[in-house]
């Protein structure tokens, strides 16, 4: 069964938290995002999207895994 993620950890961040969090420039995460090494964010509307901390937290806990575990279960 998958950890569950408290309120406080998943709650949604903005992609310059998704950087800093990760050490990296704004860009960054979407451009991994879009080559399917990093999570996905969550469009909340036509301007407004945003990363779940619970999703770039496990992410943050393994990058190279990442990827290969996404599929399974």
């Amino acid at each position: 069964m998958a950890h569950q993620a408290t309120t406080a950890d998943d709650r949604l961040i903005t992609d310059k938290e998704t950087a800093h969090l990760i050490g990296a420039s704004r860009s960054w995460p979407w451009k991994l995002a879009a080559a399917g090494k990093f999570p996905k964010p969550v469009k909340l509307s036509a301007r407004c999207t945003r990363w779940r901390l619970s999703a770039v937290r496990e992410w943050m806990a393994d990058p190279q895994g990442w990827q290969e575990t996404q599929g399974e279960g």
